[in-house]
């Protein structure tokens, strides 16, 4: 009995442990366009198809993001984001879409427009998982949605591994993420890139009530004390050698 019972303890701390390092991923899926039309198209097939599949799905939350750049770019981006409890999810998302009968109509795998022509240039897909110190993402802000608002979104590439995890420790350890809070940067997600084509990574993003605003909390993070301290340290010099800062606005129809 005792040692059923002994076991049965284990048991449980090993459970106890394992829910508390529990994390979220993320799938990012960027869809590069060329055009306004494709853009649009785009956006139609997320709003009346893809987000009511991941909302059906159980996945309530979805942001999808455009670059403000957009405008004037030549690869215009249109960003997804879904937030995962587990890593199993992706699996389960894949399943579904491998039972429709590819020669159907369906219009979760057909986006064709009506003029056959190609509804996007090329799609790519990243799997993240959030940093240990945040293992969720942020699901309430101070911030309401509005044209106004700003997503800052960060991708950090480091040249090697070691580099890349003196980069995700300076987040954690270094108390990176401290500054952010304290100034009220309203964090949406940090994470780690496991899977895509750019590697070793991290991304995160952060949010804003107007560009103003943004600029000022960036003034306030390089006043902020700790600061400078952690960023003289040598053992957080040269972690990153390819930077993306991406400002972003919110789609309407989206959940963020």
């Amino acid at each position: 009995m005792k040692k059923f019972i002994a076991i049965a303890a284990l048991f449980c701390l090993s459970a106890n442990i394992y829910a508390s390092t529990n994390r979220d991923y993320y799938l990012i899926q960027i869809y590069h366009c060329s055009n306004q039309k494709q853009v649009d198209n785009i956006d139609n097939y997320l709003k009346n198809t893809y987000l009511p599949f991941l909302h059906n799905s159980g996945i309530k939350k979805v942001g999808v993001f455009a670059p403000i750049s957009n405008d004037t770019a030549v690869d215009k981006t249109l960003y997804v984001w879904v937030p995962l409890k587990n890593i199993g999810q992706i699996d389960k998302l894949d399943q579904n879409i491998e039972k429709l009968d590819p020669m159907s109509n369906d219009a979760l795998i057909h986006l064709e427009m009506e003029d056959s022509s190609l509804p996007y240039n090329r799609m790519v897909r990243i799997i993240t998982k959030s940093f240990k110190n945040v293992p969720e993402y942020q699901k309430k802000s101070d911030l309401i949605k509005s044209p106004d608002r700003i997503y800052e979104y960060r991708s950090y590439e480091s040249a090697t591994e070691n580099l890349h995890l003196r980069k995700v420790h300076m987040f954690n350890e270094g108390d990176e993420i401290g500054i952010f809070t304290r100034n009220h940067f309203n964090a949406i997600f940090y994470s780690k890139v496991i899977a895509g084509a750019r590697m070793p990574n991290l991304i995160y993003m952060t949010s804003f009530n107007n560009m103003n605003d943004r600029d000022a909390h960036w003034k306030a993070f390089g006043a902020d004390p700790v600061t400078p301290k952690i960023f003289s340290m040598s053992e957080y010099k040269k972690t990153i050698s390819v930077s993306d800062i991406i400002l972003m606005k919110a789609r309407d129809y989206a959940d963020f």
